[in-house]
């Protein structure tokens, strides 16, 4: 695979060539996804150590029983995949041109709301990321719901205000 064509892939808007200053809120924004990444290897951590050798729920059928068990060291597995999506999802938001908006991208403002979704994102899924561990230990995979819910507010807010800013 060519990386280097895959990361400097010319669009044909020019918009996405545009470099945006990072704000205030963007680093606060990336500093909350930081603490929340930092928080699902602690929360492994506890959790690994209250689990000790017993084995924890990894999957649940629809009807919310579980129907597949791991070891302990499946909470580190899932909080490295975890690290690394939410690290592409960060990394995205200093490359849009990577990501796959709602509509076309014409202006400044679209491009700093995708940017801006594009980190929101990263958040809630860093909530997510405690969320499931939490469910993995306490067997209540209703845990993982509510920031499923947030993630899907998060995605239709951003895609309208996103579609409105181009008009």
């Amino acid at each position: 695979m060519n990386w280097k064509r895959l990361f400097n892939e010319k669009r044909t808007n020019k918009i996405y060539n545009v470099r945006l200053p990072v704000t205030w809120t963007d680093r606060i924004m990336e500093f909350v996804a930081l603490v929340l990444l930092l928080a699902i290897w602690v929360v492994a951590a506890v959790l690994w150590r209250e689990a000790s050798g017993d084995l924890v729920p990894t999957h649940w059928n629809l009807e919310g029983k579980v129907d597949q068990m791991s070891g302990p060291t499946a909470l580190f597995v899932i909080s490295g995949f975890w690290t690394l999506l939410m690290f592409l999802i960060g990394f995205s938001a200093y490359r849009p041109r990577l990501l796959n908006p709602p509509t076309t991208i014409t202006t400044l403002k679209q491009l700093k709301l995708l940017v801006t979704q594009t980190r929101a994102m990263n958040i809630i899924m860093g909530i997510m990321g405690i969320c499931i561990l939490l469910a993995m230990l306490n067997d209540a995979p209703i845990l993982v719901i509510i920031p499923a819910i947030l993630l899907a507010i998060e995605v239709m807010v951003f895609s309208i205000l996103i579609r409105r800013a181009g008009k």
